[in-house]
């Protein structure tokens, strides 16, 4: 009985280990390109360089596409929007929320189970962000913004973009 039990309980960790080991394909960016991240509203860096500790100006800008965050397997709110002036393209986040887990990055891609993504940044903020995005992005086909787990290669929320209702 007792060789029973313990085989059991070797079975029931073995189990537990692979179900919660990280997946074993990593996805690998269409681009490996970042992004240099923008700033919050208050002025607080998102992370990496700032782009000038000024909060995003819409003025001179054309709105794009926008979208709002759905959940993943974790719960995601607020909303993406995509500016262009020139030839830069910036994604701003506003009132922007998702439960935390860990490694988690900011792509754009083709649609939410990443195909064809480049990895913009890592997440450190809510709230009201933005991101300069890359030259190589491809804002034409890579119309889905996600916040993705890295580390299990899990979808916490995304946000697929879309043109502006006109009123």
């Amino acid at each position: 009985m007792k060789s029973h039990l313990k085989n059991l309980v070797l079975l029931l960790a073995l189990a537990m280990a692979i179900s919660c080991s990280p997946k074993d394909k990593e996805l690998v960016p269409v681009n490996n390109v970042n992004v240099t991240p923008g700033v919050t509203t208050d002025g607080s860096a998102t992370g990496g360089s700032t782009s000038g500790g000024t909060a995003f100006d819409p003025n001179g800008q054309t709105l794009v596409s926008q979208g709002t965050f759905k959940n993943g397997v974790h719960t995601a709110s607020g909303t993406a929007k995509l500016y262009q002036k020139g030839t830069t393209y910036t994604l701003v986040f506003d009132s922007f929320k998702v439960e935390s887990g860990p490694d988690l990055r900011i792509y754009l891609a083709e649609n939410n189970q990443a195909k064809n993504f480049i990895e913009l940044t890592e997440l450190k903020n809510t709230g009201n962000f933005y991101l300069t995005l890359p030259d190589k992005a491809d804002v034409s086909k890579q119309i889905n913004v996600l916040i993705w787990c890295k580390q299990f290669a899990v979808l916490f929320g995304s946000a697929e973009l879309t043109a502006p209702t006109q009123k």
